[in-house]
Parts: structure tokens; sequence; C-alpha cells
């Protein structure tokens, strides 16, 4: 027997452990719409990301799969604003009432609501080619936001984690990339191993959530790196009216990533790939053993990779310190 839709809402999202009670989530499911009570002298920040079938994830991937990535890279908005997460709705569409597909779909949410606190408070499930948008809502501190714009000449440059991976997942999985031309990997050292990595690096991206609510307060930008790092720093550089100078050779790469890339293959995924969902972040001279301590302490890899310059454009140098000629371009949506 068909479900009707509110069913589906009933039986696969309206459930304890997606749809949990929590302070400030006055009304979730079941209504017209949720009602949020914000605490008084804090920030709403809502952050939404549309994620289509064969542009952002194969069409036969595993829905938990499909479904943590989905919650996962709109989370790191959040971690990029410096946000604490408060909760999250949900805009399914799918092709099919397939009941199995919608419970593993359901399970997929579950493990970063609840380790963020971040229960589904409302949304809405129609048929056509799938698609899925989330729209996640946080809470800022007024005097505590990361913005693109506060970064000055002096500040250095850190990423979190490592660079790379999310275009070089791309090409393990088989899903064609915007560069201009594939990455090419080496096939012969593309062990299960690395497979394995890199699938668990473009399903299961880790939002830095913690390290940017505790760290808000010492950096002076940031960005999460969605579109490739070239163009994500751009962003902060036109918008803090600064320049910036890149050493590509301190760029953090993972074993796998240098297992099954050449250099110039790696260089192109950082610069221009996308999909890292790691953050960019400058931090000023004063601040920074104060946050490379705190990085540590939360366990979490930051690399610094370059300066905030006078000026207005983002040069990459190599080791030697030569300027590198950069034809690429980050990812468009419409190109």
């Amino acid at each position: 027997m068909s479900q009707s839709e509110f069913e589906i809402i009933r039986r696969y999202f309206e459930k304890t452990d997606l749809s949990f009670p929590k302070t400030g989530v006055e009304l979730a499911i079941g209504d017209d719409a949720a009602l949020l009570n914000i605490p008084r002298g804090r920030l709403l920040c809502i952050s939404l990301d549309i994620l289509v079938a064969d542009i952002h994830f194969p069409f036969s991937a595993d829905p938990e799969k499909i479904a943590n990535r989905a919650l996962a890279v709109n989370l790191s908005d959040l971690a990029a604003m410096g946000a604490e997460p408060l909760c999250f709705t949900l805009g399914l569409v799918t092709p099919e009432n397939n009941p199995s597909w919608l419970e593993r779909f359901s399970a997929g949410l579950v493990g970063l609501a609840q380790h963020f606190n971040c229960p589904l408070v409302g949304g809405d499930i129609t048929r056509g080619p799938l698609s899925i948008a989330i729209q996640v809502h946080g809470l800022n501190e007024p005097g505590s936001v990361i913005r693109r714009g506060g970064a000055q000449p002096g500040d250095q440059i850190y990423v979190t984690g490592c660079l790379g991976d999310g275009s070089i997942a791309l090409a393990s999985i088989g899903v064609k990339s915007h560069l201009k031309e594939p990455l090419g990997l080496i096939e012969e050292n593309l062990l299960e191993t690395c497979k394995a990595y890199f699938d668990t690096a473009y399903y299961y991206p880790q939002p830095r959530v913690t390290l940017a609510l505790r760290c808000c307060h010492l950096v002076s930008s940031g960005i999460d790196i969605s579109d490739g790092l070239l163009g994500d720093l751009g962003h902060i550089t036109e918008a803090s009216k600064v320049g910036a100078e890149l050493d590509t050779h301190l760029f953090p790469y993972s074993e796998s990533a240098i297992c099954c890339t050449t250099d110039e293959a790696r260089l192109r995924a950082a610069l221009f790939g996308g999909d890292d969902y790691e953050l960019c972040l400058t931090v000023p001279d004063k601040h920074i053993g104060e946050f490379e301590r705190l990085a540590v302490e939360l366990d979490t890899r930051v690399t610094c990779i370059g300066k905030i310059v006078p000026g207005n454009t983002v040069e990459c140098h190599d080791q030697k310190g030569e300027l590198l000629k950069i034809e690429e371009h980050a990812y468009e949506h419409f190109l």
C-alpha cells in the first residue's frame, strides 16, 4: 500500500531519535510550521544547501551516506560562521515512495543530528528527481560571529584537516568533476584502503563546529572550503579588501591522496576541486599561539599555508618562492 506524504513524515522523520526535544524548539514536526524560541541577545544564523542526484552525489549511492553528507555540508556552513547548531529542516524530492530507501535515509541523519544536538523540526517531501534541501539554524553571540570580511594584512592563513580529498574522492567513486581535465588517479596505487578512505572523506566530512565555537574570538575571518581553496579564499580577500599569498608546498594532504595522485593533480584538487568542507581561517599573529594550542586540545589538525597581504589578488608560490601560473577556476554552479 502506498504511503501518503504525512504517513512518510510520521514513519521516517517524526522519530524520537531525529525529531527530539531541545531547549529553544517550542514546536517541531506536527503543525504548519515550527516555533523557535531564540534566547535574548543571541543571533539566529541560517544556511541552506541543495544536493542534486548525479551532480552532488551518485543517484545509486547508499541513502544513509547521502543523508549524512547532506546534513554535514550544511553544518559546515554554521561552523564557518562560528554558530552553535540549533535545529534543521528538510526538503526531500524523491522519484518514488521506497520504504527501504526512506528508512535508511532517515537513519543516516540521526548520527550528526544527535552529535550536534540539532533536531529535525520540519520540512516537506514531494515526488520528482532526487534532490535534498536542508536548512540549518544556529545561534551566535553578537560579538562572536566569524565573517568573511575581517582579514587584515599580516594575518596568517590556516586550514583545518586535509585539502583535495573531496575532489579526489569524486574521481575514486566515479563521479564526473567540474575540473577541465580529470585528476588522473594512479590506478595501481588505488588500494581498497584508499578507496575506503575517500568514500569516508566524501560522504562523512567532519563539520568543524567545535573548533569554530571555541576559536571564534581568535580569528579575523573564515569560510568553509566547498568550491575549492582558491575560490573560497578569494571570497575572503574580496570581502576584506586584501590580497593573499599561499605557500603551496605547505598544503596538508592525506596519505591516500599522496599515494594515489601526482603532485600536480593534488595541487589542482586542493585549489579548484572543492567538496572538502574544511575551514579556511585567518588568524592575527597575536592569537596564533592560543589558536594552535586550542586545535591540539581539540585534536583538530590545522596548518598555516600562507598570509594575508595588501592588494586584491591571491598568489600561489612554490617551495622556491616562485609565482605559480594559475589557469583553472574554482567550482561555479552555473558553468
